[in-house]
């Protein structure tokens, strides 16, 4: 995934990171801070020194102690896994069944069932940041009559992931229709011809309002008149329940116990510092959008009314 055109990519390693001197260098630096910082730390210091530790036993864990987000390998990781799937350790099955993640792979199954009606002969689909397309080439694509025009377009900053994603296109079958570019999703290049472009989890690496809506008017940019876009958002979340003004059932809509919750902002604030630099409100993404030229049409919460996802049409 990007952040900016400047800062480029959200994370710095390959998504194979080993447990070498590279690691224990950064989990001494980690080790150092967290000292240094005792006295704000969500858990007790023994206790978050365990999470660390027990971080560099395997692999996702490494990934996320050398980054400040998810890469497209991770981020399929997270959406795909299904309870009961084997897991390296103990922390790895509690990231994955009992942290924040998944509401994110809730809101990854929603965003392709969002997608499914547009997927028609001769159908333009483009995804930004593509990852390893897993909202497209998921898609059922068997009533689709060959030779119709049908076109994938997968983009992103990350060269791995769109390898990988090329990879993924092939084993399906789909190679003839994809088209994949290493790109920025601030220079897009597509002009007026995608029926449906999908963009889950890129602007909440963003914080600035101009560079986000010109974001939003590339993508509206790409979009034929009449097209849509599919876009998710991230409002701000509720204080948590130990801090002044947090009440305890404010976080029961996203499926978190208060135990489990104080681990995850542990883990993802304490340990990892990893940095969502954009919270924004169902008003504020309306007129963003509207500014780039885009109508919204509908917001889609999950079932408890979290982890919106937007669709906004290009009227003109």
């Amino acid at each position: 995934m990007t952040t900016t055109a400047e800062s480029t990519l959200s994370h710095h390693t390959p998504s194979s990171v080993d447990s070498g001197a590279a690691t224990a260098r950064r989990a001494a630096e980690i080790e150092a801070r967290l000292r240094a910082d005792e006295a704000r730390l969500l858990l007790p210091l023994d206790r978050e020194l365990a999470l660390l530790a027990e971080l560099q036993e395997f692999e996702f864990g490494r990934f996320l102690l050398h980054n400040e987000g998810l890469n497209g390998y991770w981020t399929s990781y997270v959406f795909q896994y299904e309870p009961g799937d084997p897991t390296a350790n103990d922390l790895e099955r509690w990231l994955l069944t009992k942290s924040l993640m998944p509401g994110i792979r809730e809101r990854f199954h929603r965003f392709k069932a969002h997608i499914a009606p547009h997927v028609t002969d001769g159908a333009v689909l483009a995804s930004v940041p593509c990852g390893l397309m897993d909202d497209l080439l998921q898609q059922d694509y068997t009533a689709v009559a060959p030779g119709s025009g049908l076109r994938l377009i997968g983009a992103d900053i990350d060269a791995e992931s769109v390898e990988s994603a090329r990879a993924r296109a092939a084993a399906r079958g789909l190679a003839d229709v994809c088209e994949f570019h290493v790109r920025d999703a601030w220079q897009l290049g597509l002009d007026g011809e995608v029926d449906l472009l999908t963009s889950n989890g890129l602007n909440m690496y963003e914080p600035d309002r101009a560079r986000l809506v010109e974001l939003y008017r590339n993508f509206a940019r790409a979009l034929r008149v009449g097209g849509r876009l599919l876009v998710s958002f991230i409002p701000a979340p509720p204080a948590p329940p130990w801090a002044e003004g947090g009440r305890s059932g404010d976080w029961d809509r996203y499926g978190i116990h208060a135990d489990d919750l104080r681990q995850d902002l542990a883990i993802f604030g304490d340990i990892l510092q990893a940095k969502y630099l954009n919270f924004t409100s169902e008003q504020e993404i309306r007129e963003q959008l509207a500014e780039a030229g885009l109508t919204v049409t509908g917001i889609s919460y999950s079932d408890t009314g979290v982890l919106p996802v937007a669709t906004a049409v290009r009227r003109h």
